[in-house]
């Protein structure tokens, strides 16, 4: 047993950064670090027509600046970061949040033991974002007070340690998988960070309802109340900060396990 995927979880981001500073260097070669903050504005003005490109493009080249001046890889009295004061485009609310019957029709169209359900069980059971979502699987499993639990690093940072229950409806759905992922592509393969995503956006089409990957994670604050959970256990399950005073008692590993155990046994009779 493992505490996490067989990857290295801090290479992510460094490899977004990486896709979209090549930008910089195919665009301008490789120059002294001064850029005039006119030249940054034209190479991103190219991009205006795709806003997530242009907003990812700044935030590398911002993400570099700030990276060398806080190391002193540069001197803060000659260097500053070109993009300082360059604004990100206005964008949409962004990802569309599912509700409990988008999933519902999602669930009902979708059979056991298809890719698209065990994909959806897989999030709704975890929380877990797509990068570790698509990596989990039995090399993950360890066993507590005689329950099978998942223990996984969660790659974006500040790179927690997540612990929780397998619901039986997860035990169940993915019984027959002994090794590699839990989710495979018809190759036998893990999924892609890009495919899986393009492929829960196509699941959802053929429900016809609306509905993504991360729609469903941003969903998931309502939906997991229908499933008998409580805010204090969503934060817990979610990963996030605990949102009232009195919550905040749990903050401590322990008390965090024993609410993830909570969760687990309300959560064992709900039936879709």
């Amino acid at each position: 047993m493992t505490s996490g995927h067989p990857t290295n979880y801090t290479t992510l981001t460094d490899v977004t950064h990486k896709h979209h500073l090549a930008k910089l260097v195919a665009e301008y070669g490789r120059f002294d670090a001064l850029v005039p903050r006119r030249k940054v504005m034209q190479l991103l003005d190219k991009y205006n027509a795709t806003p997530g490109a242009r907003d990812n493009l700044r935030k590398s080249i911002s993400a570099l600046y700030e990276w060398a001046l806080d190391r002193e890889h540069l001197d803060p009295v000659k260097y500053q970061n070109p993009t300082k004061t360059i604004k990100r485009i206005h964008r949409s609310k962004g990802f569309y949040t599912c509700t409990i019957d988008d999933v519902r029709a999602y669930m009902k169209h979708h059979k056991p033991g298809t890719t698209a359900r065990k994909v959806m069980v897989l999030e709704l059971c975890t929380a877990a974002r797509r990068e570790d979502l698509r990596l989990l699987g039995p090399f993950n499993e360890f066993h507590r007070d005689g329950m099978k639990w998942l223990r996984w690093t969660q790659s974006k940072k500040p790179n927690r340690v997540v612990e929780i229950p397998m619901l039986p409806m997860l035990v169940e759905e993915f019984a027959d998988v002994t090794d590699g992922t839990y989710i495979k592509t018809v190759k036998g393969t893990p999924f892609t960070h890009g495919s899986i995503g393009n492929m829960v956006r196509d699941w959802f089409d053929a429900a016809k309802v609306r509905g993504s990957l991360h729609g469903v994670r941003k969903g998931l604050s309502s939906i997991l109340p229908h499933m008998g959970a409580k805010s204090f256990e969503i934060d817990v399950l979610l990963g996030h900060e605990m949102g009232s005073e009195e919550s905040k008692v749990y903050v401590a590993e322990a008390e965090r396990q024993a609410i993830a155990a909570s969760l687990g046994k309300k959560m064992t009779g709900f039936k879709w």
